[in-house]
């Protein structure tokens, strides 16, 4: 479910980025990532990729080294080094980083042609259940700017006070925002004042996976999962517009506490078991 291929070119040409790549006899053995948020002040590291040779050779500590090194000497505004990672992380990690937060990931896979009639049931057993099926609002720039840097927003959605996009940990500050805003993310929302829910759709990626699969993320930010029903199932129907052949995994990232009821509200939904758990981790330099 490697995104790498569909993002690297896009990742060259963003300012805000820097990009690391190690050879060795000519051949690449190690790539890493950083793109500079927070007004300067932050390097979310991304992408980092070792080559299964050269796995526990120590080229990982190297690159991270080299990258740290870099940023001390050409962005000495850069005082924390930002990453996520996926569940069961090394302890070497939580030893030298501070867990900001975590959330739960529900991994589904669906057949192109058969996400809206999947939807479809589940929108029906909603109503079943006596819950009303109220589509959100999708915003617009001028929304999403106004939307999460009211603090009364950010207090009651972003436990942490940061928007996860895509793997992504920024504080919701206007340069973060209008940088987000160049992702094509789908926001939603119940309303475009002060909201109690609000997702970010991202756009679906080809990946290397046999039958012609793409990926797509869902990044839900609330706590009653009526509206995390809601938003998940709106989400998949922007997104099944841009699928047209092979198959589609979703990740849908959650808070904890509505994991159980979203993975019992997908039970019939084939699982693509590969994430579980999304962990913030950040450390000063």
């Amino acid at each position: 479910m490697d995104y790498l291929p569909a993002k690297y070119h896009i990742w060259l040409q963003e300012t805000n980025r820097r990009t690391f790549v190690a050879r060795r006899k000519g051949q690449v053995v190690a790539l890493d990532s950083v793109c500079l948020v927070d007004e300067g002040s932050t390097a979310v590291s991304e992408g980092l990729r070792v080559a299964p040779w050269e796995r526990g050779r120590g080229i990982t500590r190297l690159m991270l080294d080299h990258v740290e090194d870099f940023l001390k000497t050409e962005f000495p505004a850069v005082k924390v080094i930002r990453l996520t990672r996926m569940q069961d992380p090394p302890s070497s990690m939580l030893y030298k980083y501070r867990l900001l937060h975590s959330k739960a990931v529900l991994s589904l896979m669906f057949k192109a042609e058969e996400v809206k009639e999947k939807v479809q049931v589940l929108i029906s057993r909603m109503e079943k259940e006596g819950q009303c099926f109220q589509p959100p609002m999708t915003l617009g720039a001028q929304d999403v700017m106004r939307v999460c840097t009211n603090q009364t927003v950010i207090e009651k959605l972003l436990p942490a006070k940061m928007l996860i996009q895509n793997w992504l940990p920024v504080y919701p500050l206007k340069l973060n925002l209008d940088y987000l805003l160049t992702k094509g993310v789908t926001w939603m929302a119940d309303n475009s004042e002060e909201p109690n829910m609000l997702s970010l759709g991202n756009p679906a990626v080809r990946v290397p996976l046999k039958g012609s699969f793409h990926r797509a993320d869902i990044d839900l930010f609330g706590f009653d999962p009526r509206n995390v029903k809601i938003h998940f199932l709106s989400q998949l129907l922007s997104i099944s517009k841009e699928i047209h052949d092979g198959g589609l995994v979703c990740f849908l990232i959650m808070e904890k506490a509505v994991f159980p009821t979203m993975d019992a509200f997908c039970k019939d939904i084939n699982r693509f078991v590969l994430l579980t758990e999304q962990l913030v981790l950040e450390k000063d330099i």
